[in-house]
């Protein structure tokens, strides 16, 4: 039987950290002790898109790590107009207690 590991708040933390240092995948994996592919997967499953105006085209960078706009230079320069998407510790951490109840109260049959 496989023993399920969730991540804590301060292992999202950690990852949200590593992401805004531009700290590679591997690294913030040791540092954690996830698989790497289990925090590029976290990361992108739950990334938050904040766009501004009407932009409806994905940048190129998104696709592959870190998936979202913190490390780019160009984000805070008002040169970028392609969706940005974040990634945040607290509100991610939120989402998975939620659906962990959730997931655990069953159905009422009564």
């Amino acid at each position: 039987m496989k023993e399920w590991k969730h991540l804590t708040f301060e292992q999202r933390k950690v990852i949200a950290s590593g992401i805004s240092h531009n700290y590679k995948l591997r690294e913030i994996s040791e540092a954690i002790g996830f698989d790497p592919t289990s925090i590029s997967k976290e990361v992108k499953r739950n990334r938050d898109s904040f766009t501004i105006g009407k932009n409806i085209s994905d940048c190129k960078r998104i696709n592959r790590w870190p998936y979202v706009c913190t490390g780019c230079n160009k984000k805070y320069n008002n040169q970028c107009f392609f969706n940005k998407y974040k990634y945040d510790a607290r509100s991610d951490q939120n989402k998975a207690d939620i659906n962990l109840i959730s997931s655990r109260k069953g159905l009422d049959i009564d």
